[in-house]
């Protein structure tokens, strides 16, 4: 099993969004000294070494203070059940998982002595019982076995809290992460607790906007012949080719694929390869919102990970200006989104956030309506590995938010 590529966290300037200004230089100053000194402070922020000259404009913390919720509420240690390969889950493990899955929405196992996906992953089926391919997604996934993916995006870029494809017409009910190769203190997961965001959320007016106007998703896919198969990895300005993200090989294909995922779709000359005509602009308005039905009310379902400033950190693609970026975002009307109101958003889902220390043979599985996910950037040894697979859920179609469920 091919372990993910090593990257070195880079420490070069971070271009700002073109409706995000970047703050005044005093305090620029004093965010890279504080930010990027090289330690992680309590609170999970985003650990470098050295410091960038002009920092991004929308830094997230993960977690202000303690934990939201504490991991040990919702862990389960294996030990006494001696997990096995090839071994069936110990009845009494697969009471206590479905119990703490149904009352909380998360359940984690540790100490499970396992080390490989496939057993990682009869484990985690308990409670992610069924499963959808991953059709239409933003990251470059690959397969690890069957229906078990590699995250998909490079360890120096930090991945802002988000629920899992809330860009389609269709998302999942929940996922799970299975660690195969995990160095203590680094690439740890953080889930936030999205009930408290959102009640948080409704109390601003940014909560009342976009319960009012929605969201518009725009994501721009490159061609893979156009740039010879390469991707981010291979330090082009790449986030995903339009066949790796529908699993096609022809633009109707692709068209036809994106059109069951309820995108409108338009093909445009790609901006950073004006040789390149079939670049894929996909877009979609939609609810900010989402009824879940495990707990009967209305939840968050948004985040600023399908804005631009996604790719802030992101290798081969940070350079590219923001309005050339792959995802951009809006309110459902087209108006922008302030940097205020960006920051305003990530700093409720980092106050309800909750980090998760890995461990090989750690299994987390959780709700994508009551948590959304995310993770700090960090640096990796030339020794040093870390592989998660990830599972994707039982395929739904979205509703949004309902009236009486607020």
């Amino acid at each position: 099993m091919a372990a993910l590529r090593t990257l070195q966290a880079t420490c070069r300037p971070l271009a700002c969004s073109a409706t995000v200004m970047p703050p005044p230089a005093a305090t620029q100053r004093t965010q890279a000294r504080g930010m990027y000194g090289g330690s992680c402070p309590p609170g999970g922020r985003v650990p470098f070494t050295g410091f960038f000259v002009t920092p991004p404009a929308v830094v997230p913390c993960f977690r202000e203070g303690e934990d939201k919720i504490p991991v040990d509420n919702f862990s389960i240690d294996c030990s006494p059940y001696k997990p096995a390969p090839d071994a069936v889950p110990p009845h009494e493990l697969v009471e206590r998982m479905e119990a703490k899955f149904k009352e909380m929405g998360v359940v984690r196992l540790t100490n499970t002595g396992l080390s490989k996906v496939e057993d990682m992953k009869r484990y985690a089926n308990i409670v992610v019982k069924e499963q959808m391919r991953y059709e239409g997604g933003a990251n470059p996934r690959e397969g690890i076995i069957a229906n078990v993916y590699e995250v998909g995006a490079p360890h120096d870029a930090w991945l802002h809290y988000h629920h899992e494809m809330a860009y389609n017409r269709h998302s999942m009910k929940n996922l799970a992460f299975c660690s195969v190769k995990a160095p203590w203190g680094k690439g740890d997961t953080y889930l936030s607790e999205n009930v408290s965001v959102t009640e948080e959320l409704m109390k601003t007016d940014l909560g009342r906007k976009l319960k009012d106007k929605g969201v518009c998703y725009i994501r721009c896919l490159t061609d893979r012949e156009a740039y010879k198969g390469q991707g981010w990895k291979h330090g082009q300005p790449v986030y995903n080719h339009w066949q790796l993200s529908f699993g096609v090989e022809s633009p109707d294909e692709a068209v036809e694929k994106a059109h069951e995922c309820g995108l409108e779709t338009e093909w445009c000359v790609d901006p950073l390869m004006k040789d390149s005509k079939r670049y894929l602009k996909t877009k979609l308005r939609a609810d900010a919102f989402e009824y879940c039905p495990s707990i009967g009310q209305n939840v968050l379902f948004s985040s600023i990970a399908d804005h631009n400033t996604w790719f802030d950190t992101w290798q081969g693609v940070k350079e590219v200006p923001p309005e050339k970026r792959p995802l951009q975002m809006t309110f459902g009307d087209g108006s922008p989104i302030s940097l205020e109101e960006l920051r305003q958003w990530v700093s409720l889902y980092d106050r309800s956030g909750i980090r998760v220390r890995w461990q090989t043979g750690d299994v987390v599985a959780f709700c994508n309506y009551r948590f959304a996910h995310g993770r700090p950037a960090f640096e990796l040894r030339q020794w040093e590995e870390r592989t998660i697979g990830v599972m994707l859920g039982e395929k739904f179609q979205r509703i949004g938010a309902r009236p009486e469920a607020w």
